[in-house]
């Protein structure tokens, strides 16, 4: 009998204060190097600050950057000494020196600082010769007038600074986006961020509090951009562990030259290492569709005309961020699952034959890790299915460890009441309406988070059972 679930309550909540210290790393303060032709581009429907301000507003995302604008490079450097900045944009066509020269300059007094070239067209941003020293710049992205790219430009630069702590500290996932085009990867990376950061509120079960969605938020994948075959290989190398998917062209540099087989190369060997890894082969050349069958993995045709759409779809059916679809091993679809809760329910519904299914491909676990349930995601991949005597154990494993999960995910919360989700045999503390809970209800919500917080209260006196009711509170305007 498999008894994974047993310490399962002490470390979700362990992970849960856990995403307390994550994305400890903010982009608060933006340097915008721009000459005034290519701020006018860029602003000529709104301000940057404004366009990253509606872009946060717009996803309930908090604390936006502020943006700083000086149109001399010089000037810039002087305000590097002045103020504290997070990230540096610039653009092409500066009147005192070339962005490349920029970025060297600033990596002079802030060798840490990223240093992101903005670009209105990809001939804008070559370097003045091929022998140019281009490592003052982190990363180039072309602007297309899209702000969701702002977004993507933030996060991304986030995502660096942060991952090697998340990964160690909370067992984040991350995503690898293998594509060397600044004009690709500039479409790609604000569809994924959008992607990712949608998920991840559409997820979060009603009834949780505030802190909870933002400190699920933290918890959300890191995405990694890789620009060649080397590089790609070294994060999956570094953070293999902890990947949740790879996107990658199918054509790459491999070995300073562009090698047409190169991403094909790479995600053969990730499939033979870990074959459950959801994978993604793009190309402009429809012939490789073929290899992407062979590896397994799914294909994508970079000349469709849907293929935002199809990047979508990926997303959906196959890193988990759509219903759970249960399938049959022949493939038909019998029954979908929207939240855990539902998932719960219909494992213990589903023929078995569906059940070792999805379980012996990782499915449950990959479900659950796009809804940021590291712990139990986690706890789900490292059993086997071949570890259960039959169906029946299997079953009731995946379900009381999915209920424990949804009586942990609540304790020490004050829920908000909603009769379409409303579940007694999970909610603890529920709250009708809004305003004050009183000072018995505030006195018993207090002792309650106390309890799931220092749990050793409990150890401490064992012989005392101490244990608080089931608790529903109507707010002061409830009676108003």
């Amino acid at each position: 009998m498999v008894s994974k679930s047993l310490d399962l309550p002490r470390e979700i909540y362990g992970r849960f204060r856990a995403f307390h210290e994550l994305m400890a790393n903010k982009i608060r303060e933006i340097l915008l190097v721009s000459s005034p032709y290519d701020a006018f581009i860029m602003e000529e429907d709104g301000s940057l600050a404004s366009r990253i301000i509606n872009e946060y507003s717009g996803l309930n995302l908090s604390q936006p950057p502020r943006v700083t604008r000086t149109s001399s490079a010089y000037a810039s450097l002087e305000w590097l000494n002045e103020k504290k900045f997070d990230m540096v944009i610039c653009t092409p066509h500066l009147a005192e020196m070339d962005p490349f020269s920029l970025g060297l300059e600033i990596k002079k007094v802030k060798p840490e600082l990223p240093v992101i070239l903005l670009a209105h067209s990809l001939r804008a941003s070559y370097p003045p010769s091929e022998d140019w020293d281009c490592s003052g710049i982190d990363k180039t992205f072309i602007w297309s007038g899209n702000s969701d790219l702002l977004l993507a430009l933030v996060k991304n630069a986030e995502d660096r600074l942060n991952i090697d702590f998340d990964t160690r500290r909370a067992n984040v996932r991350v995503l690898i986006l293998v594509e060397d085009s600044p004009v690709y990867y500039s479409s790609f990376l604000p569809l994924i961020y959008k992607e990712v950061v949608k998920q991840t509120q559409a997820v979060l079960e009603l009834g949780l509090n505030e802190e909870h969605r933002l400190l699920t938020m933290r918890a959300r994948p890191k995405i990694l951009l890789a620009e060649n075959y080397e590089e790609a290989l070294g994060l999956y190398d570094r953070y293999r562990s902890n990947l949740f998917g790879i996107i990658s062209d199918a054509r790459i540099p491999r070995g300073n030259s562009l090698d047409g087989e190169a991403g094909v190369l790479l995600l053969s060997r990730i499939r033979k290492e870990i074959p459950d890894l959801p994978l993604l082969l793009m190309s402009s050349e429809s012939m490789n569709r073929e290899k992407a069958g062979t590896i397994p993995a799914v294909f994508l045709d970079k000349n469709s005309p849907s293929l935002l759409a199809e990047l979508h779809d990926f997303f959906m059916n196959h890193l988990g961020f759509g219903d759970f679809v249960f399938r049959l091993p022949d493939g038909r679809t019998i029954d979908k699952a929207s939240n855990i809760r539902e998932l719960e329910d219909k494992v213990s519904k589903i023929p078995d034959e569906s059940l070792w299914y999805h379980a012996k491909r990782n499915h449950f676990s990959n479900w659950l890790m796009a809804r940021s349930e590291i712990t139990l995601a986690s706890t789900f991949r490292e059993v086997q299915a071949s570890e259960f005597c039959d169906a029946q154990e299997m079953r009731q494993y995946i379900i009381s460890n999915l209920h424990t999960l949804r009586q942990w995910r609540q304790k020490g919360v004050v829920a908000q009441f909603r009769a379409s989700s409303f579940d007694p045999d999970v909610h603890d503390f529920v709250k009708i309406g809004q305003g004050s809970l009183g000072g018995k209800a505030r006195g018993l919500a207090f002792m309650s988070a106390l309890l799931q917080e220092d749990p050793k209260i409990l150890e401490t006196y064992p012989q005392i059972n101490i244990d608080i009711p089931k608790t529903l509170v109507i707010c002061t305007d409830g009676f108003e």
